[in-house]
């Protein structure tokens, strides 16, 4: 994966960072250079940011930084697997342009063409238009523009599966509320065990975390995840199964469905064995491209993207884009399943409307904060908001202290939602980044002002098209058919132990 590697969320990190799970250390064999020296050297960290070795005479010299490939991690198997990595091979530029030089083959048979269809995430879009100081409706029109240049034959947005995770989450967490505090205090019978969903809900849309949660917590933290697809692969489910069928008359199979995502770990995500169909054998998500492989994706074609023209063809079915050409979207440059689900419970449990904008509590920093509801003096809802590595830990120690001392349930969160990058989505590993920290917090800002840009805020249930595929081929939200094609389940990995990771 070359320079691809260090773009894996925090939790996730291949190469060249710092990804070490509670439980081991991270530790790689190294040939170590035989010395005179006395033991007295000092290591000083330069200007620069080099390390330098200061012997007793003063004499400097600079010091090689320890480097973790990926052969070394597939050793321990702390974060990726070798079957994953193999996996990860069909996400790549090579690959997508394989298959798409393939389907433009004159010789193939009609029976063998495929639909290529693909799907942007407002985050990525985002990126780009930072990247390129243009619009984000810029953005759009001419990447429109250029995949009809490969025949690519359609353009969605992921916004708009993005409205079926957050509905589908919300009603999940109803769900899980009226069971734990309204069902179990009329269950007179209850035998103590714990209920199979329990609170809190733990978001589910980011795979840094998922894949971090299934391999580092295995079995205690499962359960407390939401069983909602993401919005990548709720927009594999439509696209395959319902797209094919009710809009174009095609099988899952004879399409090729490729998504454009603002970080690495979706590539994982795709690989998973719950998102390959037997029957059909296809994926939901066939390929996964980054924002910056799109930037390598460009290059190689040679192609000057501000030369390129604006198509204005854009479908309106599986496209988040207003009459008047904005773009609809919801609080967030993470998804906002936090506001949304808070509101939504809100309002479902307690017929209790929240219309101001929310006043979150900030915690030791901006990538965790919290939010509760109070009635009659007495907490409700208590929610949180938890970016990165170390936010991710706090809130998994927590859940296990609670269980541990069997705290009383209004000091636990009943929701939190997840996200395995600092700053959420917007800042993935797969976006556009400068080399200096500084700059690459002027791109992070200017990209969540684009992300903002030119939208219009709406509810997901205002989602005409949205409800219209609930009532037509789902049978409503949160219902049998729904659970069925909008949900998932997780499942436990376990380690394998050789010497590499043996503390002895």
């Amino acid at each position: 994966m070359s320079k691809g590697e260090d773009k894996f969320s925090s939790v996730l990190k291949l190469t060249e960072f710092d990804y070490i799970i509670p439980s081991q250390v991270c530790i790689k064999p190294v040939e170590i250079e035989k010395s005179n020296d006395s033991g007295n050297s000092k290591i000083q960290i330069e200007s620069d940011g080099r390390y330098v070795e200061i012997s007793e005479d003063g004499t400097k010299k600079s010091l090689e930084k320890a480097t973790i490939t990926l052969n070394d991690c597939l050793a321990c198997s702390g974060c990726i697997t070798s079957a994953e990595s193999v996996l990860i091979t069909a996400q790549s530029i090579s690959e997508f342009l394989l298959n798409v030089n393939n389907n433009n083959n004159s010789s193939i048979n009609k029976d063998e063409k495929k639909t290529i269809v693909i799907t942007l995430s407002p985050q990525s879009r985002a990126s780009l238009a930072s990247h390129f100081k243009i619009s984000t409706l810029s953005v759009v029109k001419k990447l429109k523009t250029f995949f009809k240049k490969l025949n690519i034959d359609y353009l969605f947005d992921s916004s708009f599966s993005r409205d079926f995770s957050l509905l589908e989450s919300a009603a999940e967490f109803v769900a899980r509320y009226r069971k734990t505090y309204i069902d179990s205090k009329n269950n007179n019978n209850s035998d103590g065990k714990p209920q199979p969903y329990p609170l809190p809900m733990l978001s589910s849309a980011c795979p840094g975390w998922i894949c971090y949660a299934e391999k580092t917590h295995g079995e205690f933290i499962l359960p407390y995840i939401s069983t909602t697809k993401s919005p990548q692969q709720i927009m594999g489910t439509l696209i395959k199964y319902y797209f094919s069928e009710k809009m174009i008359d095609s099988k899952p199979s004879n399409i090729y469905h490729v998504t454009i995502m603002p970080c690495y770990d979706k590539k994982l995500e795709a690989s998973r064995n719950d998102f390959y169909n037997d029957i059909f054998k296809t994926k939901d998500v066939d390929c996964v491209l980054s924002t910056t492989e799109i930037l390598d994706l460009l290059k190689e074609k040679e192609i000057d993207f501000l030369s390129l023209e604006e198509d204005s063809s854009i479908e309106n079915q599986f496209f988040q884009l207003s009459n008047s050409n904005e773009f609809y979207s919801i609080k967030g440059s993470s998804g906002g399943y936090l506001e949304f689900v808070y509101k939504y419970a809100a309002k479902e449990l307690f017929n209790v409307d929240i219309v101001e904008p929310i006043e979150y509590k900030v915690g030791r920093n901006q990538d965790f904060k919290e939010v509760s509801l109070e009635i009659d003096g007495k907490k409700v809802l208590n929610f949180a908001q938890a970016y990165g590595f170390r936010n991710i830990q706090n809130v998994v120690r927590k859940i296990k202290t609670n269980i541990a001392i069997k705290k009383d349930a209004t000091s636990q969160y009943d929701f939190v939602e997840i996200m395995a990058c600092p700053s959420g989505c917007i800042n993935g590993g797969g976006q556009i980044k400068a080399e200096g920290i500084k700059e690459n917090k002027a791109i992070l800002l200017d990209s969540e002002e684009k992300y903002n840009e030119n939208v219009i805020l709406r509810q997901p249930i205002d989602n005409q098209s949205v409800q219209n595929i609930y009532n037509t081929w789902l049978n409503g939200c949160f219902s049998s058919d729904s659970k069925t094609n909008l949900h998932t389940q997780y499942h436990r990995i376990e380690k394998t132990t050789n010497a590499l990771n043996i503390k002895w």
